[in-house]
């Protein structure tokens, strides 16, 4: 099928998500996304004119070898970025991230089981199914499904994905960003299959929503930053 095809086929849903990105970077934060996100969701199965498979949400060949890979990458990106890149960035911007609002996580199980929710089923699937699913999958296959319209959609998604974290400052949307585009870069390299985004994104969520909870989050950024 020619692009201009996908596009006539695909406009209600690209015009959708515009409006998505709009509210939510008018108003930064999850719940418009998820919200938006689901309506999406709702449009395709309404229409039948597209499948979770257009998005990369195929299953995969082995389910176990996923998890491990993902739970392994995952933690230990987290680690990375607690431990040099957020406090690197924060020597580098005069301030680190502001996540001030996830501060009643810390030594609370019910915070910890509630954010944990909210980080696999907002951040994990629906933020991956919106950015990389829909704006880097779409730009790929609008634009020539070209190596340069691939990176192009995921440098694009991974710049809003930042911007839409601004309520963490200067520092966190550079986090994001940059975490956006190591997802999208997944995303990409794993033939377009989405569940290998959204599971390393859930499993860095888990790490980090851990750190949150034990209270060690700070403790790690200044282990070689201090």
């Amino acid at each position: 099928m020619t692009s201009a095809g996908i596009w006539n086929r695909r406009t209600p849903i690209t015009l959708l998500v515009g409006v998505a990105l709009g509210v939510t970077l008018a108003i930064p934060g999850t719940g418009a996304l998820g919200a938006f996100a689901i309506a999406i969701v709702a449009v395709l199965i309404a229409r039948k004119q597209g499948s979770v498979r257009d998005v990369g949400l195929a299953r995969p060949d082995s389910w176990l070898r996923i998890l491990g890979a993902t739970l392994a990458f995952g933690f230990a990106f987290q680690l990375f970025s607690l431990v040099i890149v957020e406090p690197l960035l924060a020597r580098i911007t005069g301030a680190p991230a502001d996540i001030s609002v996830f501060d009643g996580v810390r030594g609370n199980f019910q915070g910890f089981l509630m954010l944990l929710a909210v980080g696999w089923i907002v951040g994990g699937f629906l933020e991956e199914f919106t950015f990389r699913g829909f704006i880097a999958g779409r730009i790929y296959w609008l634009f020539g499904s070209s190596t340069a319209s691939a990176w192009t959609g995921v440098t694009i998604a991974a710049v809003i994905f930042g911007l839409a974290h601004a309520y963490q400052g200067v520092s966190g949307m550079i986090v994001t960003g940059l975490t956006g585009f190591i997802l999208g870069a997944i995303y990409v390299s794993s033939g377009f299959n989405l569940w290998y985004a959204i599971l390393s994104h859930g499993f860095m969520n888990t790490a980090g929503i851990f750190a949150l909870y034990l209270d060690i989050d700070r403790q790690l950024g200044a282990l070689l930053f201090g």
